[in-house]
């Protein structure tokens, strides 16, 4: 009779465990096709017709078919591909534009930085409207964020191991040493989680590129307030302030401000 109730309940047990199982399946497919609305196999074709476009010349439509892959997913390459077939078209603030959202996935990719060096140098401002980061973000600037996470566990774990031997040897001396281990491990992973920070904080940084070929920097978000600036030329990278129905704030040097019509304008 017990052999028989403890049955039972390993039933229910199975029962309600495989439910579970069940539920969490169906709301991860939930969202797995929310997320990922075309499946890895459709990406793929499109990327190859897409490169398939680009090779055969057929630009405008590459165009198209990489802007249709970018909205799905965000992908250093599509974004260097879909800047190659917009420069071109000639339509180089569109091109700066994927180039650096490229870099931004791909901050060491040699194709990319040498493109769009190349692009910028065929701007007609030779100047970018971005407040200069600091000189400690040279540490991690070509570093991407998982990259610092997997260096980060390095001091994690060898705090962590060492903190766990500790609990195991009688060795006092061993002991001391370890201890001062797990606190420079300590130390190391929070200055990791410091650095991840700053890298989270620089890559979403509000930034924009001038997409039209001329814009005009009023003082106010009012087509007939005063013209404060130079006009900005296409491809020229801003830094904006503040978005206010079809206007954006951008920083001007100096601790100046100025406004632009949204539509002369795309985020990075």
């Amino acid at each position: 009779m017990k052999d028989w109730k403890y049955g039972r309940i390993e039933d229910k047990k199975r029962v309600l465990s495989h439910f579970i199982f069940l539920v969490c399946f169906l709301s991860f497919s939930s969202w797995w096709k929310h997320a990922y609305p075309q499946s890895q196999s459709t990406l793929e074709a499109s990327y190859r017709r897409a490169d398939a476009l680009y090779q055969g010349g057929q630009y405008q439509q590459a165009v198209e078919k990489y802007e249709q892959i970018a909205r799905s997913i965000h992908n250093g390459a599509v974004y260097y591909n879909l800047g190659n077939a917009y420069f071109r078209l000639g339509n180089r603030g569109k091109a700066i534009l994927n180039y650096e959202r490229a870099k931004r996935l791909m901050p060491r990719d040699k194709d990319t930085n040498f493109n769009l060096k190349v692009a910028k140098a065929r701007n007609v401002d030779s100047f970018d409207l971005v407040k200069p980061l600091s000189g400690f973000s040279l540490l991690y600037g070509a570093l991407r964020p998982n990259e610092i996470v997997w260096i980060g566990l390095i001091p994690y774990w060898i705090a962590t191991i060492s903190l766990i031997v500790i609990q195991f040897i009688q060795n006092h001396r061993f002991q001391r040493a370890l201890r001062y281990i797990v606190l420079i491990g300590g130390i190391g992973w929070l200055f990791s989680l410091l650095v991840l920070g700053l890298k989270i904080r620089e890559i979403n940084l509000p930034y924009a590129i001038v997409i039209t070929n001329q814009v005009t920097v009023r003082s106010e978000p009012d087509l007939g307030s005063e013209t404060i600036a130079l006009p900005l030329h296409e491809g020229t990278k801003i830094q904006l302030q503040e978005e206010r129905n079809d206007w954006v704030k951008i920083y001007l040097p100096d601790e100046n401000s100025g406004w632009l019509s949204a539509d002369t304008v795309e985020k990075i």
